[in-house]
C-alpha cells in the first residue's frame, strides 16, 4: 500500500510522542507516558498507529564517520523526462546501499543518499543506477566529514 493511500489523523499528543522519540528512540513507553501524563497503553497504541501508517519509523542509526569502511555519498540525478519521476525515484530507492531518495525542485530531479564502500561507487553508478531508464546524468558528492548526520 502506498503511503499516500494511508490517511491518519495526527494530533498534538502524537507530535509530543514523536518529539520524545526523536530525542531518544529508546525511551521506554512508560517513561513517555509519565512525561505526557497518559497511560502506557495510550503511548503504545499511538506508536503502533504512527509506525503502521508510515508516519514514524524508530531505528538505530550510526555516525557515518565512525570506524566503518563505508562512505556517505550524495548523488544528484537529472532525468530525461519527469513524467515517470516518482516511478524512477522508487526504483532507485530499491537499490542496495541506498539510504534515502528525495524528489527535488531545481536543477536536479532526484537526490540519492548512498552509504557504500568507496571502491564500489563505480559499480553502483554503472551497473545499478545506470540500468534505470529515464536517468540522463548524475553528479556524485562524496562527504569528507559529517556533522549531526546519522545513517
Amino acid at each position: 500500500m502506498d503511503e499516500q493511500d494511508i490517511k491518519v489523523k495526527i494530533d498534538s499528543l502524537d507530535f509530543k510522542i514523536v518529539q520524545i522519540l526523536e530525542g531518544n528512540g529508546r525511551t521506554p513507553n512508560n517513561e513517555i507516558a509519565e512525561r505526557l501524563s497518559v497511560s502506557e497503553g495510550t503511548v503504545r497504541n499511538r506508536i503502533k498507529k504512527l509506525t503502521g501508517s508510515n508516519f514514524l519509523k524508530v531505528k538505530g542509526l550510526t555516525n557515518p564517520d565512525f570506524g566503518r569502511n563505508k562512505q556517505l555519498i550524495f548523488i544528484l540525478v537529472s532525468l530525461e523526462n519527469v513524467r515517470r519521476w516518482r516511478e524512477t525515484a522508487e526504483s532507485i530507492a530499491g537499490l542496495p546501499n541506498v539510504k534515502s531518495v528525495s524528489m527535488l525542485t531545481g536543477r536536479f530531479d532526484i537526490l540519492v543518499e548512498v552509504f557504500i564502500e568507496p571502491h564500489q561507487l563505480i559499480t553502483f553508478l554503472t551497473e545499478q543506477l545506470g540500468n534505470i531508464e529515464q536517468i540522463s546524468s548524475t553528479e556524485s558528492l562524496v562527504t569528507i566529514k559529517n556533522f549531526n548526520k546519522w545513517v
